[in-house]
């Protein structure tokens, strides 16, 4: 299974894109900022693709998709967040989108964890840099 985020737009404070499974668009995006994130040093992750797991999160407390090999970097998630202050170098996910913001996130993520269960010969991410 393929989950491409395709980066749309950055701001000061948020990176702000599209999620894709297997090239059906299934949410909006909301990672930090690349140059001044909310958290020093947690900005959004190098454009790429990164393996994926299933796995319980310590410290959101739920199983969220986790991204593997990440440069630099460990515990990149994708998970429920509405504003770049949730996201530590993760990527919230939502069903609306406006500014810095994603809403409806819960409802996003729990219909992407339905899909994501479903994949049986594992799962990648591939991130998308604005052209």
């Amino acid at each position: 299974m393929k989950i491409t985020v395709q980066r749309k737009r950055e701001t000061a404070l948020s990176v702000c894109g599209q999620l894709f499974v297997d090239g059906q668009i299934e949410c909006y995006t909301l990672e930090p900022a690349r140059l001044n994130p909310h958290y020093t040093g947690h900005p959004c992750i190098p454009a790429g693709t990164y393996r994926v797991i299933l796995t319980p999160s310590p410290e959101l407390g739920y199983v969220t998709p986790e991204l593997l090999d990440v440069p630099g970097r460990s515990y990149i998630r994708i998970h429920i967040g509405n504003y770049p202050k949730d996201v530590k170098g993760c990527t919230a996910v939502g069903l609306e989108q406006a500014g810095d913001f994603v809403g409806e996130s819960r409802l996003a993520f729990d219909q992407l964890m339905v899909l994501l269960r479903t994949a049986t010969d594992g799962i990648t991410a591939t991130y998308i840099d604005p052209q």
